[in-house]
């Protein structure tokens, strides 16, 4: 990316939360990712937007090595986590996705109870002494999640027989639980209603004063209500990235402009 000096010089190097450089990625001989440079800037919401297949949500599953998964992937580059490669043979993917959660399009609860559903990190990364320390953690992430008023008295239940928008709600319960430090979002609102994905909405807003959250997303306008970053991709490259108010008003490159107005998707 051009501008990226530019945007290094605007920010300071304590505001940056996960910093890429070079990024390129693979699946078999298919280049996905074309040499993408960016910094996400900490307690803040940046958006990843661009036409279908262009890129996005492969480039947010490598931050937190979600395309580890897919035996054909590649993944080059530099992606610093609070200066740390996160692609060090000795960083444990698990660990890291303790710190760097991850809510996916279509809500996925566990099959488990609305407390089990929330318990489960916390008790895998050993995060409570006791089960006071784990009823006060699951309290504190479905109040996060805006969802504890709805389900305090049937904690027992199915987290399977709540709504859609509470499934969400409770998937980002479930990711906040393991206390991380950047929570990633792929289009998590894409399954909601308008009113759910209203409530995803304003959770985000408040989620951003703990975490660095970064959404891909297919919505414009959630885009510009949400974030207060902008990165649009485009054929896997990173084509623009600035503070969302600019991308949407006053865009640099052409393809950003001709993605904004409609003529490109």
């Amino acid at each position: 990316m051009n501008d990226m000096s530019k945007v290094e010089r605007t920010v300071s190097q304590t505001d940056i939360k996960i910093s890429a450089r070079k990024v390129q990625v693979y699946y078999g001989d298919k280049h996905a990712i074309k040499d993408v440079d960016v910094d996400i800037l900490d307690k803040t919401v940046t958006a990843f937007i661009g036409p279908s297949g262009c890129g996005k949500s492969t480039f947010l599953r490598c931050l937190n090595r979600m395309n580890d998964t897919i035996d054909i992937s590649r993944v080059e580059g530099k992606i610093m986590l609070d200066g740390e490669d996160i692609y060090d043979k000795r960083v444990d993917p698990v660990q890291l996705r303790a710190k760097v959660g991850m809510v996916f399009q279509k809500p996925n609860p566990f099959p488990k109870s609305i407390y089990d559903n929330v318990a489960y990190g916390p008790r895998i990364h050993g995060l409570a002494r006791n089960r006071a320390e784990l009823d006060e953690i699951v309290e504190k992430s479905l109040r996060g999640a805006a969802l504890w008023n709805e389900v305090k008295d049937r904690l027992a239940e199915p987290g399977t027989g709540l709504s859609g928008g509470q499934q969400q709600r409770l998937c980002i319960a479930r990711a906040v639980a393991t206390q991380p430090e950047v929570l990633l979002m792929d289009e998590p609102c894409s399954a909601l209603d308008p009113i759910a994905t209203s409530q995803v909405e304003e959770l985000i807003d408040q989620l951003r004063t703990e975490f660095s959250v970064v959404i891909v997303t297919h919505s414009m306008q959630q885009a510009a209500r949400v974030s207060q970053k902008t990165a649009f991709f485009h054929l896997g490259n990173l084509v623009e990235y600035d503070d969302t108010d600019t991308i949407f008003t006053r865009p640099q490159d052409p393809r950003t402009e001709s993605y904004i107005s409609g003529r490109i998707g």
